[in-house]
């Protein structure tokens, strides 16, 4: 049985027998690019489950792990996720997520986890886990691209003050880069279950929060071959809780400690506004992203990037002319010292049209642009 981690940020809730393998996160229509388009989000689908349980009036901050004496034994389920087009419905309670569905109990082989620098979505609260194979490990042979083992699944739930969203999941299925299952899965009024919605939903429960598409799934998370995009070295060795997972034997090339840390680079400025841009830019531009075709600016971090000047992010925008957005009187991607003649932290501050990120938030990050304006006034 594998010894689950219990020490950093990373909290394993306590798996009370040797898991059995599993069956075996955000695309957009539009691009990323300096000069993408906002795609409108589609329609509604959350209608309620009529036959799903009442829910408990326990959140699942106030629900205790089980304990490993007398809970009875726990095995994620097999889940037989639809395929593109099929019309049987399919909820979000047929995935393990929870041990006690109508409890909101999690299942006991979750590893929680949170990234440092997180992906803006207009403040909603997220939640995080993985669940692993009892005996795997996670590919991390290239640090810069974690690889899932098969079988391997990710949770990602949205909430506005208690009130869930939606919950997303990403699934590995096979051997191959495509060979993943994504979707969300939106909560009815009564929480009784969440529903997987393939063409997302627009202003959810009486929110402002948009779902995605599974398309739309696809197209953000194909900007990293592993498709797991807040799970990665850096990320998790910025939130200080790298070492656990190294501790619990999950990674199957750990760092040597000659490379650590694992963080951006720079001065606490200069990091915080690297790590923003890697969060929530790098996805689609990078190499492998959605935006590439249209710009070659690269905004993912590297683990190999141990000075400022060595990163993409630097060399791709700092000082570099704009290749295709050349509206609204810009010339730079990010002209030194100067926010104000600076394109991408224009981009960062308007909605609609030509906004970035191109979708999945409809507010402005004023955190995020106060971070990267300091940081473009101090180069």
């Amino acid at each position: 049985m594998r010894a689950w981690p219990t020490t950093g940020l990373v909290s394993i809730i306590a798996c009370t027998m040797a898991c059995g393998d599993d069956a075996v996160p955000r695309a957009d229509t539009s691009q990323l690019e300096l000069d993408a388009d906002l795609t409108d989000a589609p329609a509604d689908l959350s209608a309620p489950r009529d036959d799903a349980p009442a829910p408990s009036d326990t959140s699942v901050a106030d629900v205790d792990p089980p304990d490993a004496e007398t809970a009875p034994p726990w095995s994620p389920p097999v889940v037989a996720y639809p395929p593109e087009g099929e019309p049987a419905p399919f909820y979000l309670s047929q995935t393990g997520l929870y041990r006690d569905f109508a409890a909101r109990t999690l299942a006991p082989d979750l590893i929680a986890f949170e990234p440092a620098f997180e992906l803006w979505s207009d403040g909603v609260d997220k939640r995080r886990w993985v669940r692993l194979p009892e005996g795997s490990r996670i590919d991390t042979s290239d640090l810069d691209r974690w690889q899932l083992p098969v079988g391997a699944t990710l949770f990602k739930e949205f909430s506005i003050g208690g009130k869930l969203l939606e919950t997303r999941v990403i699934a590995r299925l096979g051997p191959g880069r495509y060979d993943y299952w994504m979707g969300a899965f939106i909560w009815d009024d009564a929480e009784h279950d969440a529903r997987y919605a393939p063409d997302g939903g627009t202003d959810v429960r009486d929110s402002a929060h948009d779902v995605p598409s599974s398309t739309q799934c696809w197209t953000c998370h194909n900007g990293d071959p592993g498709h797991a995009l807040g799970l990665s070295a850096i990320q998790l060795d910025a939130a200080g809780q790298l070492d656990a997972l190294i501790a619990a034997d999950l990674l199957s090339d750990p760092p040597a400690t000659s490379h650590r840390p694992l963080t951006p680079p720079g001065d606490d400025t200069t990091r915080i506004a690297l790590g923003y841009l890697h969060a929530n830019c790098g996805h689609c531009h990078n190499d492998y992203g959605s935006a590439r075709p249209d710009s070659d600016m690269d905004l993912r971090l590297r683990v190999t990037e141990r000075t400022v000047e060595a990163t993409a992010t630097y060399r791709t925008t700092v000082g570099v002319a704009l290749q295709n957005f050349l509206n609204d009187g810009f010339t730079w991607r990010i002209a030194p010292g100067d926010p104000a003649a600076s394109a991408v932290l224009y981009r960062m501050t308007i909605r609609g049209k030509g906004q970035m990120p191109a979708l999945g938030t409809e507010q402005v990050h004023t955190d995020g642009v106060t971070a990267v304006d300091a940081w473009i006034r101090a180069l």
